[in-house]
């Protein structure tokens, strides 16, 4: 019974140690919730056409951090839960956090989303921020470089048509690098919001 004990003793010693550095939080460990940029150093740059009309460029955003998201005004799936994350996002920032803060949005869907349709979607919603499209020509190539790969196919509703499509959402620096890529349609707001804020106070 006794040597028994002594072994049974010894395991449970033996074991403390293998735990304890099971546990041990690991300094690699991924600094984001979101998933790490590891593409190029610097976003590409773009100018495409504002709802307003006026011309709104990438470039001009030097020492901002923007968000930068991709949807379209008829997506019936996806793009509706991204942009009310993104306006919850957008209204829980304080007076300076916005001001060093820029949301913007792209349309997958440059066939449809004039300037002037844009600008009444906006509105509708209630929404804060700049929605941009252009001609084709000019918002494909920035789709195909942020990874969205929207695919024309039929459906049921009444329009007759959808894309099935990536929904990457980007978290860009103020130095035009960027830093965190959410893949998922359902963003979790607080979780977003400790990426943006850990890289704001950089």
């Amino acid at each position: 019974m006794r040597i028994s004990k002594v072994i049974l003793v010894t395991l449970i010693l033996l074991l403390v140690p293998l735990s304890g550095c099971t546990s041990e939080p690991n300094e690699e460990e991924d600094a984001f919730h979101g998933t790490e940029w590891e593409g190029a150093e610097f976003a590409p740059l773009f100018t495409l056409e504002s709802m307003t009309g006026e011309l709104w460029s990438l470039e001009e955003q030097q020492g901002m951090t923007v968000i930068l998201a991709f949807t379209y005004t008829r997506c019936y799936n996806t793009c509706p839960v991204t942009s009310a994350a993104l306006n919850v996002v957008h209204d829980s920032l304080n007076a300076s956090e916005k001001e060093n803060v820029t949301l913007v949005s792209v349309t997958i869907d440059p066939w449809f989303d004039s300037p002037s349709h844009l600008q009444n979607w906006t509105t509708e919603r209630g929404y804060d921020w700049p929605h941009l499209t252009g001609h084709p020509d000019a918002v494909i190539p920035v789709l195909t470089t942020y990874g969205v790969n929207p695919v024309n196919f039929d459906d049921d509703t009444d329009e007759g048509y959808g894309f099935a499509h990536t929904q990457p959402t980007y978290i860009i620096d103020d130095e035009g690098k960027p830093r965190v890529v959410w893949s998922d349609a359902e963003i979790p707001v607080d979780l977003f919001l400790q990426d943006l804020r850990a890289i704001l106070e950089e």
